[in-house]
C-alpha cells in the first residue's frame, strides 16, 4: 500500500473518516445475521445511563476524541479495531490501525497547537455486537502559522469485544465553520 502524507486541512476529513469506516462494517454485518432494524437511541452526557450499550458507545466515542485531542496514541491504541480498522479518507482508504497511526495521525497530531476535537449530538445504535453513532464534530488547531476551524459530521461503527466497544470504521466529513454554525464547544 502506498501512503500518502496528510496535511492540516484535510485532518479533520481523515480522521472523521476512521470513525465512519467503523459504521459501515457492523450494521452490514448485523443485518446478514438477521439483526434487521435496531432502534435508534439518542444519548445525551445527562441522560445516558452508564450501563447501557449507547452510553457506552457513546463513552468510547468521547474517549476516542479526547485521546486524540490529548495526542495519546496509546489511549487510542485501545480504542481502535486494529488491523480490522477501516478508515476512508475521501476517495483513499486505510487498512488498519498502525498503518493509519504510523503514516497520517500521528505525523498531523505532531504539527498540531492548541488543538481542540470535540463531539456533540451523538445518536448511538447498538443491534447485538454492534453498534454505529452519527454524531457533529468541532476540530480547532494551529500549524506552521495556520488555523483550522472545522465543523462537521461523521458516523462510526463499533464492535462489541468481551465487555468493551472498539470502532472498526469512522468516515467524517468536515469543512471551515461559518458565522451561521454553532459556536464551538
Amino acid at each position: 500500500m502506498r501512503h500518502r502524507s496528510c496535511s492540516l486541512a484535510s485532518f479533520p476529513v481523515v480522521f472523521a473518516a476512521v470513525l465512519s469506516c467503523a459504521c459501515l462494517v457492523v450494521p452490514l454485518r448485523a443485518a446478514a445475521q438477521g439483526g434487521a432494524g435496531a432502534e435508534p437511541v439518542r444519548t445525551a452526557p445527562s441522560s445516558a445511563t452508564p450501563t447501557s450499550d449507547a452510553a457506552r458507545v457513546e463513552a468510547t466515542l468521547r474517549a476516542l476524541f479526547a485521546a486524540a485531542e490529548r495526542k495519546d496514541l496509546t489511549a487510542l491504541d485501545t480504542l481502535y479495531a486494529g488491523d480490522s480498522l477501516t478508515v476512508i479518507e475521501g476517495t483513499g482508504i486505510d487498512r488498519g490501525w498502525t498503518d493509519y497511526r504510523d503514516h497520517h495521525l500521528a505525523p498531523e497530531l505532531k504539527e498540531m497547537r492548541n488543538f481542540r476535537y470535540r463531539p456533540s449530538d451523538m445518536e448511538a445504535h447498538v443491534n447485538g455486537d454492534v453498534a454505529w453513532a452519527i454524531f457533529r464534530y468541532t476540530l480547532r488547531a494551529e500549524t506552521s502559522g495556520r488555523a483550522a476551524d472545522i465543523v462537521g459530521r461523521g458516523t462510526a461503527i463499533l464492535e462489541r469485544r468481551g465487555a468493551r466497544w472498539v470502532v472498526r470504521h469512522t468516515q467524517t466529513s468536515g469543512r471551515p465553520r461559518r458565522a451561521s454554525d454553532p459556536a464551538a464547544n
